[in-house]
């Protein structure tokens, strides 16, 4: 066996570069087994090769040059073992935002794609949805659309609310009779709200989980077919509930945007 390497040999022995042997010397981190003073040569000995493998090793697990130089001066592992677990906490946590983010991703391409899974065959439909949980602004009689989505858009940037976990779908909740009478008349406007706050907040509230009639229609233009809603309900007492859910097709008009129309009935949950 040598007893020293050149840089190039120990560089290629150990898969690193040339520069990052000078770079570990000019930090600090490991200093060259010996200098040649009239060539500048530098030459390393083997048993430096696991300090070169354990620099490689804890950088690849996350820790930074720095706090590496300084578990290597300290030479034990209970100097190493506080920066594992700092990196083990910092690596779950990034974990736990990759996890929440493709979640996100998911409920999004759902978003997108849900309209077409829809059935059209049945103008009319059930659907058994869980609790979803909204932040809610309140509609006048004299709003246009703008006034309602400056309303929502002044709440979400306000210091109480901004910090909420968004998920961006908004609806109406709707004046029942109305909806019976053919007219979009909003008393609520939303968006969905990943989890229920932590606290009390006047704008939250709870959508109830159960059974809900549905159908589709572009509730902004009032072309709906009312027969159809006094028919099914004709047996039973209307709908508590009534929401109109954006499902957006388009990502710069809304006008023609398709709306599901969710009608919750207790009865109705009831008897299914």
């Amino acid at each position: 066996m040598k007893s020293y390497y050149t840089i190039g040999e120990t560089a290629k022995l150990l898969g690193v570069t040339t520069q990052t042997l000078r770079h570990y010397e000019k930090i600090g981190i490991l200093q060259p087994r010996k200098i040649d003073s009239h060539t500048g040569y530098r030459y390393y000995s083997f048993d430096q090769f696991h300090i070169i493998d354990r620099v490689k090793y804890l950088q690849g697990l996350g820790l930074h040059l720095t706090d590496i130089g300084q578990i290597i001066k300290k030479g034990t592992v209970a100097g190493l073992l506080p920066a594992l677990e700092k990196e083990w906490q910092k690596s779950y946590q990034e974990l736990e935002q990759i996890q929440n983010r493709i979640k996100d991703i998911e409920w999004y391409i759902e978003y997108f794609t849900y309209l077409s899974k829809i059935d059209d065959s049945s103008i009319l439909y059930h659907l058994h949805l869980p609790e979803r949980h909204i932040i809610q602004v309140p509609c006048y009689d004299t709003d246009a659309l703008a006034d309602m989505e400056i309303r929502l858009a002044k709440a979400k940037g306000s210091s109480r609310l901004h910090h909420l976990p968004y998920r961006r779908q908004y609806g109406y909740i709707l004046s029942i009779s109305d909806l019976f009478a053919s007219r979009f008349h909003p008393t609520q406007y939303f968006i969905y709200l990943k989890h229920r706050p932590d606290q009390y907040l006047p704008e939250y509230k709870k959508l109830p989980a159960g059974e809900y009639i549905c159908f589709r229609t572009q509730v902004l233009k009032e072309h709906w077919d009312t027969t159809l809603l006094h028919n099914f309900f004709s047996d039973m007492n209307r709908p508590e509930l009534a929401l109109a859910l954006e499902f957006e097709d388009n990502l710069v008009e809304y006008q023609d945007a398709q709306y599901e129309i969710q009608m919750y009935s207790p009865e109705q949950t009831q008897t299914l």
